[in-house]
């Protein structure tokens, strides 16, 4: 049995992660590829977080902890985005800019898109 990292079960699977939040872009062990994807994504004017999804299986598994929202495709299959966008963000336009840049960054060119919820500006 193995015993979790300090870190891990801060947040409940599927917890959307907002910019800054402490343990992602800084964290341990984090590959360049879902860290620079993760930057870009949360760079944008448009998205208030990243997400797991629903049911919080959307993430790029890690030692030690997990960073939700990326999943990036082995072989054939497609790399998988869950964001929180801000209400009033268009969601196809803001879908189709958020697949060119994780295109660009991974070299895959299938990108799926899921807008896991909305939530108003501050």
């Amino acid at each position: 049995m193995s015993t979790p990292h300090p870190a891990a079960g801060t947040r409940p699977p599927g917890a959307a992660v907002a910019p800054g939040a402490a343990g992602v872009a800084d964290a341990p062990g984090l590959g360049p590829l879902p860290e620079r994807i993760a930057e870009a994504l949360l760079a944008h004017p448009a998205v208030a977080a990243l997400s797991g999804g629903p049911f919080g299986t959307l993430a790029t598994y890690l030692p030690g902890r997990r960073l939700p929202g990326i999943v990036l495709g082995d072989g054939g299959e497609p790399d998988r985005i869950a964001v929180v966008l801000y209400y009033g963000a268009p969601v196809g336009a803001t879908s189709d800019e958020l697949r060119r840049i994780v295109a660009a960054a991974s070299g895959n060119r299938r990108v799926d898109v899921t807008v896991a919820d909305v939530e108003m500006p501050a």
